[in-house]
């Protein structure tokens, strides 16, 4: 679990208990928690006894409802080109890789679909139901991330160009080309902004009976404007353009093949293209790039804004989703404050242009033969995408390499949790011993550990006291205030011989030391080997 993941976790313990409060400062928006009750009581699970699976499979069943969701956009898409976008979202490792973190990106990216889709559909059809629903999937976009204002400019954007584009393009398809009804309107625009409403109002407040969170939905942007600098997250503006680019990773390096003779040199050795295409699971490197998907999306955007297809009313669909992508991917690229997460939507929405581009690259490729090759290439290359997925989020899941696997939990981590665990299996109180953690930082996942299975886990404040807990968890300023006062008290050298001391690594860039009372810890060394038994399920 990452960090980031137990902070959820540890906010849908407040919602089952009907104590969430909405934090403008961190956590996001309540969708993703409040989405996981209804599964959790369904199963009969309580959150004591819930496990990550249970957890990871809501953003599961949301990413799988993106397939779904492309059903909507049909009449906008050539058949093929629908069928290779939906291969291309099921296939993408990144979309697959956070299709299962218990996070809000892959619920903003849902929403945020469901928003354009239903916007569209009411465009074609004047169904007025279809202007509500987009609405009320913009409003749950606001309920879910912050970001979303960022999406909601590059949906602007879109619509501006696209109208513009319109008006600019004598013979493009018109407002006359569908029901006699304006372009947009302000009743319209009147409609979406009230279902909008409604459906972040009702979230945020709890179905209309609390209304500080509505508040703080809206102060929450004087935070976020500051943290946009980067707060430790800082990357360059081509670092979402490289992750999907991409390369190799594992335990050795490997350059890509530079001229004639070393792509010769990697073909005749069959052995080490099977391991670098990841054809060999227990293979020390893989190549992971969506560099094809790049390319293909690449060529659907050009394609349409390609004059030949200007009579179709798709266009204004796929000039739309076109725009929208490339503006909300340099929005993104732009800030300074990156994390791998971040570029789901505009990369999702990337994809669908890549199934236009693959179906109009296959409508150019006119010669039997030609179109056949092309098409076994194409599809081969998609099934590996398939493989990269897979070993990405099982094989590799936990590995430091794993560009996707970003700030991740330690295994440190998670053998202190275990070593906790067995702790307690000598202490006389078992699982009721005093854990004490003081960390400014939560030190995160540790709470979503420790806190479901130890009553008596203290990790949200208060003083710090040495004599009760049999474990403590500090954090560096922590430890150093305690020095500080056992210096000044005389007792530096009784605290010494009391407690054994260990440092602890949570993610890359943070960590702790835990500190074992000297009774217990002896204990624990003269036990014989444990069994091992699995932190996570």
């Amino acid at each position: 679990m990452h960090a980031d993941e137990t902070t959820q976790a540890l906010k849908l313990r407040e919602a089952l208990a009907g104590q969430y409060q909405y934090d403008p400062h961190d956590h996001h928006g309540p969708t993703l928690v409040y989405s996981t009750i209804p599964l959790l009581k369904l199963s009969g699970t309580d959150w004591n006894h819930a496990t990550e699976s249970d957890l990871r499979l809501v953003p599961a069943l949301y990413g799988a409802a993106l397939l779904l969701l492309l059903w909507l956009v049909r009449d906008a898409l050539p058949p093929n080109a629908l069928g290779w976008s939906a291969l291309f979202l099921a296939v993408s490792p990144i979309m697959v890789f956070y299709s299962r973190y218990y996070i809000m990106e892959i619920l903003l990216a849902v929403f945020t679909l469901a928003s354009i889709a239903c916007g569209w559909r009411f465009f074609i059809t004047r169904n007025p139901p279809w202007l509500v629903a987009s609405g009320l999937s913009a409003g749950l976009m606001h309920a879910t991330k912050e970001t979303c204002i960022l999406h909601f400019a590059a949906l602007t954007a879109a619509l501006i160009a696209v109208r513009l584009l319109n008006w600019l393009s004598p013979t493009a398809p018109t407002v006359s080309d569908f029901p006699s009804r304006p372009f947009f309107s302000p009743r319209h625009a009147l409609v979406f902004t009230l279902a909008a409403t409604l459906a972040s109002v009702s979230v945020f407040s709890k179905g209309l009976t609390e209304w500080q969170g509505v508040a703080d939905s809206i102060g929450t942007y004087f935070q976020m404007f500051s943290r946009a600098g980067g707060q430790g997250h800082e990357k360059p503006f081509s670092h979402y353009a490289a992750l999907l680019w991409g390369g190799s990773f594992g335990t050795t390096s490997i350059p890509f093949p530079s001229s004639p003779s070393s792509l010769t040199a990697l073909l005749s050795n069959p052995a080490r293209l099977a391991m670098i295409l990841g054809l060999k699971a227990d293979a020390r490197i893989i190549v992971l790039s969506e560099a094809l998907l790049v390319i293909l999306a690449a060529i659907g955007c050009l394609a349409a804004f390609s004059p030949s297809r200007l009579h179709h009313h798709s266009i204004l669909l796929l000039r739309f989703l076109a725009v929208f992508s490339i503006a909300l991917f340099l929005i993104y690229s732009i800030i300074p404050y990156k994390t791998p997460w971040c570029i789901i939507t505009p990369w999702l929405t990337l994809l669908i242009m890549a199934g236009f581009g693959t179906s109009q690259l296959l409508r150019l490729v006119s010669p039997r033969p030609l179109h056949f090759l092309t098409l076994t290439l194409l599809s081969a290359a998609t099934a590996q995408l398939g493989l990269q997925a897979w070993r990405t989020s099982r094989d590799f899941a936990a590995a430091a390499a794993n560009p996707y696997n970003y700030s991740m939990t330690s295994r440190d981590a998670l053998d202190a949790v275990q070593r906790i665990r067995r702790l307690a299996s000598l202490d006389p109180a078992g699982n009721s011993m005093t854990i004490a953690q003081h960390d400014e930082n939560g030190a995160w996942p540790l709470p979503w550990f420790l806190a479901r299975q130890f009553p008596n886990y203290q990790w949200q404040g208060g003083p710090l006291d040495t004599d009760l807990p049999s474990v403590l968890l500090l954090s560096g300023e922590a430890e150093a205030t305690l020095d500080k006062a056992l210096a000044a008290s005389g007792n530096a050298s009784t605290f010494s011989s009391r407690f054994a001391r260990m440092p602890v690594s949570l993610t890359p860039s943070t960590g702790l030391t835990m500190f074992v009372r000297k009774s217990l810890w002896d204990q624990y060394t003269a036990h014989p080997a444990w069994p091992p038994t699995p932190v996570q399920e």
